[in-house]
This record gives structure tokens, C-alpha cells and sequence, in this order.
């Protein structure tokens, strides 16, 4: 079907509709119909659905995107962040923007100029937390291929050879941090049934009610480089879950592998422009690090000539750790939530806390 037409299904529930949803994708997409079939499962009697990827996909559609109250941005299906800007005009009801991933380093440009979104009159939301489980559980199985020595037992495998070497533990080490959302602290709720230790570093200085016992030192990641260094010197392992902002690029650079222990293991979750991917691969190449586990990059797909492919000692994935099976649905699902908690609000402010708000001028 093309999208827009009041005979497509996404727009058949129009007589009944309360809450009328704009969704941004390629429904024609890979998972284009994926967007369609969930779309379709909705609760179609108090919500209507209307979608499309470009201005051209919503003309004759004026009086609908005139009621809409949501625009929901389908990164992974080719939405593209720009429509919202051509479409925002004729959609003067807009109270809330979501998006459906959650780094929104693209959609942050697009909306900070737009009105009504600079005086801070529309909620934005992102899918925080729909894909934490799912990085934890990376961030773990890295922590345990290099602290259990896999790679050591592997070729043990292949020699046939009987090695009874002393097995380390997590138990006790140290795990630093960088940013403390919500991957991070999901990931140090698995650390702390290891029995490890929690530092962090991040914007927000000391222990906060946030924290959830999560945390045992907070270092403030401000211009104090000598607490920067304190913090990447305790860690045994260095979990990076920063958004890709103007301020977070190479954060994490040559000075920062430099404090790090030369046993320690650096893990990137986050986005990959945040990582000086040069240091890091200078220092893996001259042991100034153990080990490091990467899903994210400056370049995605890691180019072939990336000096990091040359390291031996490095986990590379293709920004696939959080793509599972539920992907698609578990974000969905979270959207679900959040678009019943915004129809039944009452209240002036904000239907969610502060947390779950994107700040858009922060980038995250």
C-alpha cells in the first residue's frame, strides 16, 4: 500500500482515533514492514497511525498531521530525522517527538531550531532502556572472554594441549563507567552480582539517588585531568556508554589509554565518534592495554584499512550487539508505553521524569 491513503490499514482506525501518530520510515524498507505489521497490532480504536519518509508521502494527509499530537521517528526502517522539519509546519497539535533508537545524534539538529520546540513546549523521548539488557549482557560476555583467558583456552583446544593455568576472577575487580545512563547501570547491575566495584565517570558529580547503590565513586568528568586519570587507573575494565555529541568526540583519547592499567580491558557501547580509535589501536598494538571489545565506530562499516583490524587482541562487532531477535519489538513496545502514559496524563508539566527526557542541547 502507499502510505497516507485513508485506504491503507494505517489510517482505517480514523473515525475512532484520540491519539493521532505521525511515524517516520520507509515502510518499502528491510524492516519497513516490520514498522507496518506493528503498526497494525496497535491499539487501532484509540490511536491513528499515519506514515511516510518524505513531505511528497503526506500530501492529502493535511488534516491529519493537523491533529497529530506524536511524531515517531523509525531510524531503522530509513526514517529520515529532516522529514520532521519539512512536515512540522502542518502539524501544529505536536506535543511529543519520539525516537524509536536510541542515540538521536541526527534528530538533535533537526529540532533545536524548529518553534515551540526551542522554548521547550515539546516532550522528546528516545528509547532508553529498550536495548540496555541487551549491551549488559555484551558488555559481560567481553569482561569474561578476556578475564577467563578464552582465547588462551581456544588454542589450548587446537594444540590439544593440557594447560591447568590459575583461572582469574571478576570477583573484587573494578569497572569504570564512562557516562552513567541507563546501559550503564543495567550493565552494573550484572557487575554487582559478580561482586565487583563501580566507579563512573560522568557530568553529574558525587552520589545521587539515581545511582541505585550502583556505584561506589563518582569522578567528575569535567577539565580535572588528574581525576580523570584517577578514575581510568582503578578500572580493570573501561565500559564506554557515552552518546556521540560535539563535546563527547575522543573523549576518550591517547591520555585516557595512557592512565589505564596495562591490564585492563576497554569495552565501547556508546558511539563509536567518542573513541580516539587511533590511540586505541596504538595502544592495543603496544601493550599499553590488554584487551578491548568494540560494537561501535566513527565509520560505520569499519573501514578495511582501520588499523584496529590488525589488532589481535580486540573484539570487533557490527553494531549488532543490541540488534537481537526482540529488537524491533522491544522498542516498539517501549513506545507503546510511553504513548498510553502521554494519552493518560493529566497533568501541565511533563508526563515522565526528567531522566527520560532527551536534552536536546546536550545531544542525548
Amino acid at each position: 500500500f502507499r502510505p497516507g491513503l485513508e485506504t491503507d490499514p494505517l489510517c482505517s482506525a480514523k473515525d475512532m482515533a484520540q491519539t493521532t501518530v505521525v511515524v517516520i520510515a520507509d515502510l518499502e524498507s528491510k524492516h519497513g514492514t516490520i514498522v507496518t505489521d506493528l503498526i497494525l497490532s496497535a491499539d487501532a480504536p484509540v490511536v491513528e497511525y499515519v506514515a511516510g519518509n518524505s513531505i511528497q508521502d503526506f500530501v492529502g494527509k493535511e488534516a491529519i498531521l493537523a491533529k497529530a499530537e506524536c511524531i515517531a521517528l523509525a531510524v531503522f526502517a530509513g526514517g529520515k530525522p529532516g522529514v520532521i522539519a519539512d512536515i512540522w509546519s502542518l502539524c501544529p497539535q505536536v506535543r511529543w517527538v519520539h525516537s524509536l533508537a536510541a542515540g538521536v545524534d541526527t534528530l538533535c539538529p533537526v529540532l533545536l531550531p524548529l518553534p515551540r520546540i526551542s522554548d521547550g513546549q515539546i516532550f522528546v523521548t528516545n528509547a532508553r532502556g529498550a536495548f540496555s539488557r541487551s549491551l549488559a549482557e555484551y558488555s559481560m560476555a567481553a569482561m569474561l572472554h578476556f578475564n577467563k583467558k578464552i582465547p588462551l583456552i581456544q588454542a589450548n583446544g587446537l594444540k590439544r594441549k593440557w594447560d591447568k593455568f590459575v583461572m582469574p576472577e571478576l570477583h573484587g575487580l573494578t569497572v569504570g563507567f564512562v557516562g552513567f545512563g541507563d546501559i550503564a547501570k543495567t550493565t552494573a547491575r550484572l557487575c554487582r552480582a559478580f561482586g565487583m566495584r563501580i566507579v563512573a565517570l560522568r557530568r553529574k558529580t558525587g552520589i545521587i539517588s539515581d545511582d541505585e547503590g550502583l556505584v561506589d565513586e563518582v569522578f567528575p568528568s569535567g577539565e580535572d585531568e588528574q581525576k580523570r586519570a584517577s578514575f581510568y587507573s582503578q578500572a580493570d575494565y573501561v565500559v564506554c556508554t557515552l552518546p556521540g555529541t560535539p563535546q563527547t568526540e575522543k573523549f576518550v583519547d591517547a591520555s585516557a589509554f595512557a592512565a589505564m592499567k596495562d591490564t585492563a580491558v576497554f569495552i565501547s557501547i556508546g558511539r563509536g565518534v567518542v573513541v580516539d580509535e587511533d590511540a586505541l589501536a596504538d595502544s592495543l598494538q603496544k601493550g599499553g592495554i590488554a584487551g578491548a571489545a568494540l560494537d561501535v565506530f566513527a565509520i560505520e562499516p569499519l573501514p578495511e584499512d582501520s588499523p584496529l583490524w590488525a589488532c589481535e587482541n580486540i573484539l570487533i562487532t557490527a553494531h549488532n550487539a543490541d540488534f537481537t531477535v526482540t529488537y524491533l519489538q522491544d522498542t516498539w513496545a517501549l513506545f507503546q508505553r510511553r504513548l498510553n502514559e502521554f494519552r493518560n496524563f493529566q497533568g501541565s508539566t511533563s508526563p515522565w521524569p526528567e531522566r527520560d527526557l532527551v536534552d536536546l542541547k546536550a545531544g542525548y
